[in-house]
């Protein structure tokens, strides 16, 4: 019998801040219900952006032609039942991490906006900002989601965890309300 995985991807550099705080919650719930994770972060891949070169759409393959970490993380992607993407919003968008993650989704993305990647994987998303507004970046994290969408990920849920900066306002581990919310979201990520 094979192990039901997830992946998690963490777009924060920080690796106590609040992000990875709210996707270790959500590994917990994950774990709590017997499926296997791996969480990868971001930040310590050497991923190049995409280039471009069109070699994907040009061989109609769900595949990279530059050779760095994102086949590894391709791989890991497509060995999992799920996904969690965590990522703070930096400037009204996810962080590069993430975007440079995103941007090399292409391979999955048909020229006719038709999805390729392979079978109907759920997808949650974390994000946290410092602003006390929750829909002060609506809009961005809304085209995020639907860009990833893209790709054939069928999203499941999406946590909005605002009013935080590590050091500076009280830790994400004072506001329960996130923190079982993102318990919540990996528990419940594949039913």
């Amino acid at each position: 019998m094979q192990l039901t995985k997830v992946t998690l991807l963490i777009g924060s550099p920080r690796k106590n801040g609040s992000t990875v705080v709210l996707a270790r919650e959500a590994e917990r719930g994950l774990k709590e219900q017997g499926i296997e994770t791996e969480m990868v972060f971001l930040n310590d891949q050497k991923i190049k952006g995409c280039q471009a070169c069109y070699y994907c759409k040009k061989n109609d393959v769900a595949a990279c032609a530059i050779k760095d970490d994102m086949q590894g993380v391709h791989q890991l992607m497509q060995e999992s039942d799920g996904l969690i993407v965590a990522t703070p919003i930096y400037f009204a968008g996810v962080s590069a991490q993430t975007k440079l993650w995103l941007d090399r989704m292409f391979p999955y993305i048909g020229m006719n906006l038709s999805p390729k990647l392979p079978g109907s994987m759920k997808i949650s998303f974390i994000f946290t900002q410092n602003q006390p507004d929750a829909r002060l970046f609506e809009t961005p994290i809304t085209t995020f989601m639907q860009m990833v969408g893209l790709t054939g990920l069928t999203r499941r849920d999406y946590l909005v965890a605002y009013d935080l900066d590590s050091g500076v306002k009280p830790p994400v581990t004072d506001k329960p309300e996130f923190m079982d919310r993102a318990y919540r979201m990996g528990r419940d990520l594949l039913n």
